[in-house]
């Protein structure tokens, strides 16, 4: 689809609105890719700090059974980026990507390791945007710290899963978390700039 016919696409009321995609194209100059990435995390909802099934709706791969970990069998995040750009540019002959860490909790681990993992993939000219799937129970201070960092350098989104504010259907899927604990990390990312994606 191009540009002009973006611009042209109707929201519910009829009236016209800009896509995410027209919204890049507009800020980078083309379209950017998203390429997905495993950070070789976990999940508090699986490695028995809060249970061990994960919840219902995650697969086996933590929902990352695309990312370039699975399809380069490598866990080296520069290898992973390489190989999911080489994946993707049969279809895409652009240069501007958005990093995009899908698998388990990827804010579920160490903050050093976090800044050298994170600092390693925005330093990158053709990451454009830093995208993390995380749990707001995996939002200590200091992580919101790094956060903030490194939103000042490129980008930062971050896409939390709430799946219901019923605490009764969150029980049924194991999801480990009450409705309060994501109202306080929306709060806090919001203090740093970052809106989150729900």
């Amino acid at each position: 689809m191009n540009t002009d016919a973006v611009t042209q696409q109707k929201n519910w009321n009829g009236k016209p609105y800009h896509s995410l995609d027209h919204m890049l194209r507009e800020r980078f100059g083309e379209k950017v890719y998203k390429v997905t990435l495993n950070g070789g995390m976990s999940c508090p909802n699986r490695d028995g700090k809060l249970g061990s099934r994960g919840c219902i709706f995650c697969s086996a791969g933590g929902s990352g059974d695309f990312t370039g970990a699975a399809l380069s069998k490598d866990n080296n995040i520069d290898i992973q980026i390489d190989t999911a750009k080489a994946l993707v540019s049969r279809k895409y002959s652009g240069s501007d990507y958005i990093a995009y860490f899908q698998s388990y909790t990827n804010t579920y681990a160490d903050v050093n390791y976090l800044r050298r993992l994170f600092y390693d993939v925005v330093k990158r000219p053709e990451i454009r945007i830093l995208s993390i799937a995380t749990r707001p129970d995996c939002l200590s201070s200091d992580i919101i710290e790094l956060l903030a960092e490194l939103n000042s350098i490129k980008p930062v989104w971050i896409e939390l899963g709430l799946q219901t504010i019923h605490e009764r259907t969150a029980k049924y899927i194991r999801r480990g978390y009450t409705l309060d604990v994501f109202e306080e990390a929306v709060r806090n990312l919001n203090c740093i700039g970052i809106r989150p994606i729900i």
